[in-house]
């Protein structure tokens, strides 16, 4: 027996593809509104459907921080895409940039290295960790970082470099 739902189903799968996409080509405000057209579609208990949600969620809750600023709505539907799918580095990198909005850089860091030791090479995190910038280690290594001559010679390294 075919369901009747089934050819709304496949567009609103289709239409969650296309915003994942748009989300991570940083059209947060298109996405979202397609996410909360669509996502409503799939609350059967259809494992297609779960799978979907659970794939897209990372990329709903990054849109919903950046057009919403709702930050710890938007940490919930990033966890729940890590909680099913943890060896997807795009979940952390989603996570990170909404942990970067908020202003929590360790926490984002965090996530962003998590990402890399699931898959070092991967692009985007990469990409995000060049953007923000990576931490050079101290200047004298067997010294901590806030020793004052590594400070001062970590400042002067800054300024040549």
């Amino acid at each position: 027996m075919i369901d009747p739902a089934e050819p709304q189903k496949k567009v609103a799968h289709t239409e969650i593809e296309r915003a994942v996409e748009l989300t991570r080509q940083k059209r947060f405000a298109e996405a979202l509104t397609i996410f909360e057209k669509q996502l409503p579609q799939l609350s059967t208990h259809d494992v297609t459907d779960k799978r979907v949600l659970t794939n897209s969620s990372s990329f709903y809750g990054l849109c919903v921080a950046m057009v919403r600023r709702h930050y710890s709505q938007a940490v919930q539907y990033c966890n729940l895409s890590l909680k099913s799918q943890f060896m997807d580095p795009d979940h952390r990198a989603n996570i990170a940039l909404v942990f970067l909005e908020r202003s929590d850089r360790a926490s984002a860091i965090e996530n962003l290295h998590a990402g890399l030791r699931i898959q070092p090479n991967n692009a985007r995190i990469n990409e995000i960790l060049n953007d923000i910038g990576r931490r050079h280690p101290p200047v004298i290594r067997f010294l901590s970082r806030a020793n004052p001559l590594n400070v001062w010679l970590g400042r002067r390294r800054a300024q040549k470099g």
